[in-house]
């Protein structure tokens, strides 16, 4: 039996992706970073887990000392004054500072109402830097404290731990997501092209249940080249193709003339996404139909056997197909995503693309005999 692990990161249709800036003037970005955390630009902030800051009693005396600290820290000459008292008691008869549903609001955003696993993005300045991207950990887990850094270094605040962290260089982000960064909301939450702009650097294979499925082939350290591109776009139009007339009953085979020279589905076909001659990945992206998970298969599998192995191991129920990223409760028995279907599952569509199989084998054994390297395939080795 070969089992073949997709690893493709399968999230709802209600997914949501934000940016939270890291305190006023990004003071909080290396507290973040080192902390794998996010939080209010609110010093000593003292909520307890599971409880919501807008509703919490004694929100408002707590915001005027966070208030009063950031106060002091702003210039060298208060710096030079006595800190702010911590206990609370010293802020019942103060003023309410302006824009104090603001920071409320905010704290409470951060602490408890952005959702469970949402894509959370923190900016760097510094666009030679590196970014950090992670799954928010749910409201009902435990917070954590942790201080900040340099004038701050003595302030500690209260947050909200990210999973699954990953450092992506900001040179790489596309120019969308510059101009939230230059405005003074914390908190930013990002529309469909930009949150999917976001899964494509931080998941690379990713399905968006019911709507789109892509898929990632790595071209790293090395340049994209016009072949590559040859290869994975016939390859990509004969899966597609074989799909679309067996779903509508056309038993003509697709030859590879056809493959390579078919005019392209622009309705309803895939879309390659790639950067040629630059070091890179190329992404091939499905809507309606289930081209890019199956490319990832077929390519991975032929990296390994030849296209009548890959034929016969399915002939005999000797290929399992498993996602551990899938979404949970979804999919059905066999573990797989949403995007698939119980026809899907019992690998019956990989039947029809026998072609497809034997192509990808012979390209790969040509490369192999050749000694030309196509870096592309490298990707696949390790979901076997």
């Amino acid at each position: 039996m070969v089992v073949v692990d997709l690893k493709t990161k399968v999230l709802p249709q209600n997914h949501r992706a934000y940016m939270v800036r890291p305190g006023t003037g990004y003071h909080l970005l290396g507290a973040f970073n080192a902390n794998h955390a996010i939080a209010p630009d609110l010093a000593f902030l003292g909520i307890p887990a599971g409880e919501r800051p807008r509703d919490f009693d004694g929100i408002e005396d707590q915001i005027k000392r966070a208030r009063a600290f950031a106060e002091w820290v702003k210039t060298e000459k208060s710096r030079g004054d006595p800190l702010p008292p911590q206990d609370l008691a010293e802020y019942q008869n103060e003023d309410t500072p302006s824009r104090v549903a603001m920071y409320r609001n905010t704290a409470d955003e951060i602490l408890h109402a952005l959702p469970k696993g949402a894509l959370i993005f923190v900016p760097n300045p510094n666009f030679t830097q590196r970014a950090m991207v992670g799954e928010l950990a749910g409201a009902d887990e435990d917070r954590v404290r942790f201080n900040g850094t340099g004038h701050w270094g003595e302030f500690q605040y209260l947050g909200r731990r990210l999973h699954n962290v990953k450092m992506l260089p900001m040179r790489k982000l596309p120019k969308e997501f510059y101009p939230p960064m230059k405005r003074r909301n914390w908190i930013h939450e990002y529309g469909g092209k930009e949150t999917e702009l976001l899964y494509r650097q931080y998941y690379g294979d990713f399905e968006i249940v019911g709507r789109k499925a892509v898929t990632e082939i790595e071209v790293t350290g090395q340049r994209v080249f016009p072949q590559d591109l040859s290869i994975i776009g016939a390859l990509i139009t004969l899966i597609d193709q074989k799909l679309a007339r067996q779903a509508a009953g056309d038993a003509e085979a697709l030859n590879l003339l056809q493959a390579v020279f078919l005019p392209p589905d622009q309705e309803e076909g895939p879309v390659v996404h790639a950067s040629l001659g630059s070091p890179g990945n190329v992404l091939v992206e499905s809507v309606r139909r289930r081209a890019a998970p199956v490319l990832k298969v077929i390519v991975v599998l032929a990296l390994g056997f030849t296209g009548n192995e890959i034929w016969d191991m399915v002939q005999a129920n000797e290929l399992q197909l498993v996602n551990s990223q899938a979404l949970q409760g979804a999919g059905g028995e066999e573990r797989w995503s949403c995007f698939f279907d119980q026809f899907a599952a019992r690998l019956r569509w990989i039947r029809v693309l026998h072609q497809a199989a034997i192509f990808t084998g012979s390209v790969l054994l040509a490369w192999t005999s050749s000694g030309v390297k196509m870096p592309w395939v490298e990707w696949g080795r390790s979901a076997l």
